[in-house]
Formats: structure tokens, sequence, C-alpha cells
């Protein structure tokens, strides 16, 4: 499937994002979240964690703001995951980029390899990707934890949260129509 590209002010965003990861989906898969809590440029991926768990939702959700998924503990949640051996694992992250692209969420297939725009060197996860441009890899990352604002965060994590929704609800509509139309058989 090809990979899409939309901002998080687009109007259809959210539909965009739920029919992408709708046809990707089933019953078997999980969401890991990644990032920490600790630095405002790096918290999407629990902030959407966070929201997604208040949805109680029929899916593992992996990387709250309590419980983060992050570089000193990924390896181990990793091996809980793989222990799991779900069909599809949806990773989400912040990402970096050039300045014209702040706003920008990508859903590819694929993994993500988390730290990689600071240097770090930790495991790919996912068989689908969700990243969220939150600012440009042309600053000092110094500036970046000063300037990036939690408000561009937080609507980004609104727009993922009700993407994924969507799409859960497509793929229990979906499954319920299945599962109904065998039934009658």
């Amino acid at each position: 499937m090809n990979p899409i590209e939309v901002h998080y002010k687009n109007s259809y965003a959210t539909v965009k994002i739920g029919q992408y990861l709708g046809a990707q989906m089933n019953n078997n898969s999980a969401i890991v979240c990644i990032g920490t809590d600790k630095c405002i440029v790096d918290s999407l991926g629990p902030l959407t964690g966070t929201m997604l768990s208040k949805e109680n939702l029929n899916i593992d959700i992996y990387g709250t703001l309590d419980k983060p998924v992050h570089a000193m503990n990924i390896n181990d949640c990793m091996k809980t995951i793989n222990r799991k051996n779900y069909d599809k694992i949806i990773a989400i992250d912040a990402c970096l980029s050039n300045k014209k692209n702040q706003g920008i969420i990508e859903i590819r297939e694929g993994s993500i390899t988390p730290g990689k725009g600071i240097g770090k060197l930790l495991p790919e996860i996912g068989n689908i990707s969700i990243i969220g441009v939150v600012d440009s890899s042309e600053r000092d990352f110094h500036d970046l934890v000063q300037d990036t604002r939690l408000s561009l965060i937080y609507e980004m994590s609104e727009i993922i949260c009700e993407g994924i929704i969507t799409a859960i609800n497509m793929v229990s509509v979906t499954g319920f129509k299945e599962q109904a139309s065998m039934s009658s058989i």
C-alpha cells in the first residue's frame, strides 16, 4: 500500500488515517507509542498512547505518559510484544524533518527506527509506521526542547488517535459483517 502524508489540520486527516489503517489492521494488532513524557518534542507517542488508552479500545497499547516506551526500556518492551505474536504492530513516534513538513503525519508500511534523528541506535519496531513531524531537524536540539509547542504535539496526537479509532471501528464493522454472513450459512 502506498504511504500517505497528511497535515494534521487537514479536515480529512482522521478519515485518511482511518482508511489506511483500517485496510491494514485486524483483531490481532497492537499499537506501540514511542517517546518520553520528559521532553515535549518527544512526547507525541506517549501522549497518543494515553489518549487511546482512555478510549477503552479492544487493542493492546504500549507506551503512555505513565508508562512510556523509550530508549531505556525498549528492548524489554519488544520482548513482551514479540511473545504475544501480533499479526500487525503499529508504531507511533515523533520525527524531525524540515520546517515546511512540520505538522505532517506520515503513515507507511514498514518499521520505525526510534532515536535515529538524534543518533541513537535502537531496534526497529512495527509493521506499520505513523510518524508525526514535530519540528525541524535543521535546528539545534536544545532549541527544539525549548521552542516546541505542546499544543502542536497535543493536536497531532488527537488527530492520530481519532484516525486509529476510525480504523478500529472499520475493522470491528468488517469483522462483524464477516461473522454475521458466516453464521447465516
